[in-house]
């Protein structure tokens, strides 16, 4: 059995979400349980190096984790031959260039979402690297958390039938910064920073929507800020100018106030071919069963590793600061049928 090393350039991981989503709890764990087996029997080590602008904090990190390599010199970085991937996780405002410097370097590149804060941008990116001949990829993780593969397997194996509509629903309480520390850092809500929810959240939806439901043919977006002012990391109050909720649906459809209150939701258009996808796999689309077996799947094992609601702090939550990121819903106006999937159940509404 041989070993195979793979050089990694991890960018943006003293952030929070490149902090634990891809450096500690992907990038780390793969190396501390030995690397990847392959089925050739080779294992796949990983060798990252992380890269930032400040320096105390990136070799803080480094101290921190056992990390060998780590500079502040993206150049000499992308210009190390032996590494051969290029990660970032950094703001959103940066990441076109950042890409693109990886894509004249030869690298093969991996992002955060979203790719680029304009639709240009984006699509010259992913033509660039086509024409490089690399591998590009954007995070989809959603897709492999154990609720959405679960209902893929229902869907799959024709149990809700003809799904005629889809409701998904995001959110969780974002804290101001003033008598608890935010959840998010400050530049999510400054909209010269690159910030927005709506730019921000509603690619998770695209894509779970594309892959587990259909094509996403039509949507409209309502955003607000609700939240004028909030504090930054450093405790300082700032204006939050960027939205703070958004409501995507179809054309003519305007939340109502609670929905409003709490970052809510509605509908885009999305067909969904069930009868074909159930052929070709050669099962027969059955109608969808009790709710109560759903309600118990949700119960299980897998919906128990699924975020957990915050723990509520001694004294209560102040009413007027429960606060929702985002929501979602989708589905062809007319009868409510079809499914609900929640943060942490499923939950049928309907039949065909």
């Amino acid at each position: 059995m041989a070993e195979r090393r793979i050089g990694i350039i991890m960018h943006g991981v003293t952030g929070r979400m490149g902090y634990n989503q891809h450096l500690v709890r992907s990038i780390l764990a793969i190396r501390d349980q030995g690397g990847l087996a392959l089925g050739n029997g080779d294992r796949l080590v990983v060798d990252p190096i992380i890269v930032g602008r400040d320096e105390d904090k990136i070799r803080r990190l480094a101290e921190k984790h056992s990390i060998a390599r780590w500079t502040t010199d993206l150049d000499a970085a992308l210009g190390n031959a032996e590494d051969t991937v290029f990660f970032d996780a950094g703001t959103t405002q940066m990441r076109a260039e950042l890409l693109s410097r990886a894509i004249d370097a030869g690298k093969h590149v991996y992002c955060e979402k979203p790719v680029s804060d304009d639709l240009q941008s984006a699509v010259a990116l992913a033509k660039k690297a086509k024409a490089a001949g690399i591998k590009h990829g954007v995070v989809q993780d959603k897709l492999f958390l154990p609720g959405l593969l679960k209902l893929k397997m229902l869907r799959d194996s024709g149990f809700f039938g003809r799904i005629l509509s889809v409701r998904g629903e995001f959110g969780y309480w974002v804290f101001e910064g003033d008598w608890q520390p935010a959840q998010r850092p400050s530049w999510n809500y400054r909209k010269a920073d690159g910030g927005g929810i709506i730019l921000d959240m509603l690619c998770h939806w695209r894509y779970v929507l594309d892959n587990l439901f259909g094509e996403v043919q039509a949507v409209s977006c309502l955003g607000a800020t609700h939240i004028p002012e909030r504090v930054d990391e450093k405790g300082k109050t700032y204006t939050a100018d960027a939205d703070d909720a958004g409501a995507a649906g179809r054309p003519g459809y305007i939340p109502c106030r609670r929905h409003r209150r709490l970052g809510g939701c509605r509908a885009a258009q999305v067909p969904y071919p069930a009868p074909r996808q159930h052929a070709e796999a050669g099962v027969e689309p059955r109608p969808a069963a009790d709710h109560r077996l759903l309600r118990r799947l949700a119960g299980s094992a897998d919906h128990d590793r699924l975020p957990q609601r915050l723990p509520r702090p001694v004294g209560g939550i102040p009413q007027a600061r429960r606060r929702r990121a985002c929501g979602l819903s989708v589905g062809p106006a007319g009868r409510g049928e079809g499914c609900a999937v929640g943060r942490s159940r499923v939950e049928v509404l309907g039949r065909a």
